[in-house]
């Protein structure tokens, strides 16, 4: 049995994320042309304002901050 990378849960057997966590990536996908289109923003600026706005949900913020902390260039070695 895979485990969900962010919470430990039971992962979907097509991915690496636990059904919560892979419907908040889905809905972070999904809404991504929408902000874009209205503020401008870039993938990695989205993904910054959703870990700093109050009104990110608990499952999309961690999924955000997994998608953060994955293209950080300080934690390449």
């Amino acid at each position: 049995m895979k485990l969900c990378t962010i919470c430990g849960r039971e992962a979907l057997r097509e991915g690496s994320l636990c059904r919560y966590h892979q419907e908040a990536l889905d809905n972070i996908h999904s809404s991504f042309e929408s902000w874009r289109k209205a503020n401008g923003l870039s993938w990695e600026e989205y993904i910054e304002v959703l870990c700093e706005i109050d009104e990110t949900g608990q499952w999309v913020r961690e999924v955000a901050e997994q998608i953060k902390s994955e293209n950080d260039p300080s934690k390449e070695t």
